[in-house]
């Protein structure tokens, strides 16, 4: 006569090897604050933009890293800031500088791939200047 809920002695025995060995697992290093974890093979290449309105152009430029390069006209710095951000140029820490109080929006976009991570930013600045300045100079074109 069987009882319920009593379950077969191979099951629980396979369950409890699944438990013991998913304790033994090695376990990934925490990544540091400020560090990547980096994609073997992954590239980082990202394509900046500054929009404005009718009274300046669009402009772009390509930033590539590791090796840094690209249009960007200071790529080694910009891709050091990157690093120093997780490639999220949200947490760039802007710089202690006054800009004009000119209102002439721009629109600067980053996208592309930091590390094989999908990159889209996107932030209205008052004003070039306020662009650079307020993402550690990578808007700086």
């Amino acid at each position: 006569m069987r009882t319920k809920n009593r379950k077969h002695p191979s099951r629980v025995a396979a369950v409890a090897a699944a438990a013991a060995a998913a304790l033994v697992l090695p376990v990934a290093p925490a990544v540091a604050a400020g560090t990547v974890d980096i994609l073997p093979g992954a590239k980082s290449s990202l394509e900046l933009t500054l929009s404005a309105d009718r009274n300046n152009p669009t402009v772009s430029v390509t930033l590539e890293c590791e090796p840094a390069g690209g249009t960007h006209p200071t790529p080694q710095s910009a891709c050091d800031k990157l690093a120093a951000a997780d490639g999220d140029p949200r947490f760039l820490q802007p710089l202690p500088v006054l800009c004009s109080a000119v209102h002439d929006p721009v629109t600067a976009t980053a996208t592309g791939h930091w590390h094989g991570r999908q990159v889209n930013y996107r932030a209205t600045f008052t004003n070039r200047c306020e662009a650079a300045v307020g993402t550690d100079l990578l808007f700086r074109f």
